[in-house]
């Protein structure tokens, strides 16, 4: 089973790389009219999609992060194919920084180094085992524990902490950590996770890579009353089904959706990168045909652009 996993490790690295060759040639597709004030007084809950797993979320007065990635490449194998939706310069000073796990297109040591300046007391948070890959940054450093990848089939939470009065907890996630992709098999490394996110009545829900469990995101839709969630969609090339072990496509993030109850989503994890796995659109218009077959879905789902902002509640 190592040895499969590995080779198929080694195929996706090298398709990753054919694909994008001639993208290293060319110049991200530019984000028209940026934000450049994206946190405003009477907002309750906002969200900004600056690309692939990095929204900019607005709850009241705090701000927060998920997995920053504003450089051009995620290691040297992805580049962008549209460039971040927000400029470094006209991101706010954050309160929190949420990393769901160790890879490059989530962990990127740039990005969290362009946005230390102003948020350098900002509390960055990260599944137990992270902390291995992290440079020394001034960040407020806050290990989450995942319950060593939620391996306990009957647990689904794996620790729950307050920070400057907003309330994280770190839910289950279906992923394998890692930073180069075959260490993650090789030494089973768990450093993976999901989040809730809670302050002043406002809940948002933070998948981080994920895939599709049938019972654990049903019990989490049970414990929390989730006003927004951030799910991912890709990368897939038959993105019409399921998904794999480790990423759910377009139909399992729908019932992800679904079993967690949440009233709102933004699908995340797509048209940002080259993956091996297919272009970069294909899992959002395989999750618009799906919204076009179940009209019930139409008003719940927020298709964003990349450097849009949807604001859910105002005061």
């Amino acid at each position: 089973m190592i040895f499969i996993a590995l080779s198929q490790i080694s195929c996706n690295l090298f398709y990753v790389a054919v694909r994008n060759v001639p993208v290293f040639f060319s110049t991200p597709e530019q984000v028209k009219n940026k934000i450049k004030q994206p946190v405003k007084e009477n907002v309750r809950l906002s969200a900004l999609w600056v690309g692939h797993a990095t929204v900019l979320i607005q709850m009241d007065d705090k701000v927060i992060m998920t997995d920053p990635l504003f450089s051009e490449t995620a290691g040297e194998f992805a580049r962008r194919v549209v460039e971040p939706g927000m400029d470094e310069e006209d991101i706010p000073k954050c309160d929190l920084i949420l990393i769901s796990h160790s890879h490059f297109d989530h962990l990127s040591f740039a990005s969290l180094e362009g946005i230390e300046e102003r948020s350098s007391h900002a509390s960055l948070l990260f599944p137990s085992g992270l902390e291995k890959y992290l440079p020394n940054f001034t960040y407020s450093l806050v290990r989450m524990d995942n319950n060593n990848g939620y391996e306990d089939v009957n647990r689904y939470i794996g620790e729950k902490t307050t920070l400057s009065g907003i309330d994280v907890t770190s839910v289950f996630a279906q992923h394998w950590g890692g930073r180069y992709g075959l260490d993650g098999y090789l030494w089973g490394d768990n450093a993976y996770t999901g989040y809730i996110i809670q302050y002043h009545g406002l809940t948002v829900y933070f998948a981080g890579d994920t895939g599709y469990d049938p019972v654990k995101f049903k019990k989490i839709g049970e414990m929390y009353n989730i006003d927004l969630a951030l799910i991912p969609i890709g990368p897939c090339i038959d993105c019409n089904h399921c998904g794999v072990q480790n990423h759910a496509f377009p139909p399992c993030a729908v019932e992800i959706f679904k079993d967690i109850k949440a009233k709102r989503m933004i699908p995340i994890h797509y048209g940002t990168l080259y993956f091996a796995q297919g272009y970069v659109d294909a899992p959002v218009d395989a999750l618009k045909s799906i919204i076009a077959n179940d009209t019930s879905l139409k008003d719940k789902i927020d298709i964003l652009k990349i450097g849009e902002q949807k604001i859910y509640y105002e005061k």
